[in-house]
C-alpha cells in the first residue's frame, strides 16, 4: 500500500501511559479497549496514525476531576473550537501510545464518558465533530483518511466535507454494535445542536421516525463502512440497505495487541513455548489473579480448583446473570454433591464487571451478584467484583482457567475479552457470535483439535453441559495425567497469534485503505 496518513477519531481509548487513574476514566468497554490497540496495530503495518480522542475531565465511575498536567501528557497549546456561533478554547494534550503520538481533546465541558442525559452526550458529540478538523488544520495535517468510530466520532465527517482544506480527505465508519439504545436518536428539533450545516438535515434526519440519527447519516456520507466481525457486516447490511447496495459494508473482525496481552510469563519462554511450560507460566498468572481477588475482596479462592472468568460490560445482550443464575450452585458445589438436580462442578467462578449507572436492570445484577457471595453454598466459591479496568481484565483473561462470553446470538459485534483469554492458552466457552464465530474452533477433546466449546443450543443449561465437559478435562489432567488438556491450551495459544491487532489492520488495508485512496473523493 502506498504511503498515506489516518486519522483515528474515537470518543474513548484506553491509554495506560496516562497512568492507571486517567486510563481507566477514559475508557469503560470494548471500543476503548480496542481503540487502545489500533496504533499499535497501524505501526506494526507501517501506516502512519493520528489518534484524536477526548481527555475526560471527569472520571466516569468515580465522579473525581482528572487533572492531565499531574500525568505524563504532555500540554500541547490552547485550541480555538468555532462552535453555535461562539469560540471555545480548549487544551490539546499529547502522549505517546503504543508507537503512535495520541492527542488528547481536553474539553472542561466535556463532564465524563458516556453521561446518561442525552443532551449532554448530543454536545459532546458535536463538539467532537467541530473540535478535531479544527485540530488537524492547527497541526497542518491533511488526512489521506479519517477513520472515525460510532455515532460519538461521526459528526467530524460532515463538518470537514464541508471545509476545502480537507477535499482530498475520504472517509471511513466503524459501527462497533447493533443494540439499538446504543445508536442513540435524538428529536429533530435539537438538530441545530449538532453544530452540523442544516444542508445535511436529510441524511441526519430518518424519514422514518423523525429523528437525528447520526449513525444513519455517517453512513450515508462515509465512502466506506465496517462493522468489526463478518456477522456484524452482515447484521449491518441488513440494518442500512442502500449502503449496501452500493457495497460499501465491509465486515471486518477486530484484533487486539498481542504484545500487550501476552503474559510477561509467556513471553519469558521464548517463541515457542512448549505445552508443560505454558501451563507452568499460567500457573503463575493464575496465583497473581488470585493474589487481586484475595485483595479486593478478601476471599482466598483454592488455586487447585478450576477458575472459570468473565469480566465484561454488564449489559442486558450480555446476558451474564441469566445464563449463571440457575446453574452456579451447581458450577461452585463440589463434584460429590448435586444442586437443583445437577452435579457439582467444583469449581470457582470469577464475574467482574458493571453496569452503566442508568441501566436499571444491569444495575440490579449488581447487588444480585453481590448477594450471591453471601450464599452460604457460594462462599468461597464466587466472587464478583464491581470493577471495569485495564488491570483486572488483564489479570483475568491471563489468569482464568477457562474464560466464558454467553452474548445472545447476532447482538455481540465482536467482543475481544476471549481473544485475549486465547492468546495466553486458555480455552474459551463461548456463544456462537460475534468474532468467536470467526476464530473459535469447535474442541474435539478425543483427537486434540479445537480450541473452543460453543453454548449450542444457547441456554444456560448448555452452558453448564460445556463447563461440565471443560472443567471435568482439566481435573482430568490434575488428577490423571491426561495430556488433552495441555494440548486444547496450545491449540489456543498458537491461534491466538492470528488474532493480534496488525492482522487486523493488514484486512483493512486491503479492503479499505486502499480502494478509499484509489477512490474519488466526491
Amino acid at each position: 500500500m502506498k504511503p498515506c496518513t489516518v486519522a483515528f477519531i474515537v470518543a474513548e481509548m484506553m491509554i495506560p501511559e496516562l497512568g492507571k487513574f486517567a486510563c481507566n476514566g477514559n475508557f469503560r468497554g470494548g471500543l476503548g479497549d480496542l481503540s487502545g490497540h489500533i496504533p499499535d496495530g497501524m505501526a506494526g503495518r507501517g501506516v502512519k496514525v493520528l489518534p484524536i480522542t477526548y481527555f475526560y475531565p471527569t472520571h466516569w465511575q468515580t465522579r473525581e476531576p482528572i487533572n492531565y498536567h499531574h500525568t505524563p501528557a504532555q500540554w500541547l497549546f490552547d485550541l480555538d473550537v468555532d462552535i453555535h456561533f461562539g469560540r471555545r478554547t480548549v487544551p490539546i494534550f499529547g502522549i505517546g501510545r503504543a508507537g503512535a503520538w495520541a492527542y488528547g481533546i481536553n474539553d472542561p465541558c466535556a463532564g465524563y464518558l458516556y453521561p446518561g442525559n442525552s443532551e449532554k452526550k448530543i454536545d459532546q458529540a458535536a463538539f467532537l465533530g467541530r473540535a478535531v478538523p479544527a485540530l488537524l488544520k492547527r497541526l497542518g495535517q491533511k488526512p489521506d483518511i479519517m477513520w472515525c468510530q460510532e455515532w460519538m466520532a461521526g459528526l467530524v465527517i460532515p463538518n470537514m466535507r464541508d471545509d476545502p482544506y480537507f477535499d482530498d480527505t475520504k472517509y471511513l465508519f466503524t459501527i462497533h454494535t447493533t443494540v439499538r439504545e446504543a445508536l442513540e436518536t435524538f428529536p429533530a428539533e435539537w438538530y441545530g445542536k449538532t453544530a452540523v450545516d442544516g444542508r445535511h438535515c436529510e441524511d441526519y434526519i430518518r424519514n422514518g421516525n423523525g429523528r437525528i440519527d447520526i449513525s444513519f447519516g455517517s453512513v450515508k456520507q462515509a465512502h466506506r463502512i465496517t462493522g468489526v466481525s463478518e456477522e456484524n457486516g452482515e447484521v449491518l447490511r441488513a440494518m442500512f440497505p442502500e449502503a449496501a447496495r452500493e457495497n460499501k459494508i465491509s465486515g471486518i473482525m477486530n484484533g487486539v495487541s498481542r504484545n500487550f496481552m501476552l503474559s510477561p510469563h509467556i513471553k519469558a519462554l521464548g517463541d515457542n513455548p512448549t505445552p508443560e511450560g505454558l501451563w507452568g507460566a499460567h500457573l503463575q498468572d493464575k496465583q497473581e489473579l488470585l493474589q487481586y481477588i484475595q485483595a479486593k475482596t478478601g476471599m482466598a479462592f483454592n488455586p487447585q480448583k478450576p477458575l472459570v472468568g468473565l469480566v465484561r460490560r454488564l449489559a442486558t445482550y450480555k446476558n451474564q446473570k441469566p445464563m449463571f443464575e440457575k446453574i452456579v450452585e451447581a458450577i461452585c458445589s463440589d463434584r460429590d454433591e448435586t444442586a437443583n438436580g445437577r452435579e457439582g462442578l467444583a469449581t470457582n467462578l470469577f464475574i467482574g464487571g458493571i453496569a452503566h449507572e442508568d441501566d436499571g436492570e444491569c444495575r440490579q445484577w449488581m447487588s444480585e451478584f453481590a448477594e450471591w457471595m453471601k450464599n452460604p453454598h457460594l462462599r468461597g466459591r464466587f466472587v464478583y467484583i464491581p470493577e471495569y479496568s485495564e488491570r483486572i481484565r488483564t489479570l483475568a483473561v491471563r489468569g482464568s482457567d477457562t474464560w466464558v462470553s454467553c452474548p445472545q446470538l447476532r447482538l455481540e459485534a465482536c467482543g475481544t475479552s476471549d481473544f485475549g483469554a486465547k492468546m495466553n492458552g486458555n480455552p474459551n466457552i463461548a456463544s456462537r457470535t460475534g468474532g468467536i464465530r470467526e476464530h473459535g474452533k469447535e474442541i474435539n477433546f478425543e483427537t486434540g483439535e479445537g480450541d473452543t466449546l460453543f453454548i449450542e443450543p444457547y441456554n444456560s443449561a448448555t452452558l453448564y453441559l460445556q463447563l461440565k465437559r471443560m472443567t471435568g478435562r482439566m481435573y482430568d489432567f490434575l488428577e490423571n495425567g491426561n495430556g488433552s488438556w495441555l494440548t486444547i491450551r496450545a491449540n489456543n495459544f498458537l491461534g491466538g497469534k492470528e488474532l493480534d491487532v496488525a492482522h487486523m489492520i493488514e484486512k483493512y488495508e486491503k479492503l479499505c485503505f486502499e480502494p478509499l485512496l484509489e477512490q474519488d473523493p466526491a
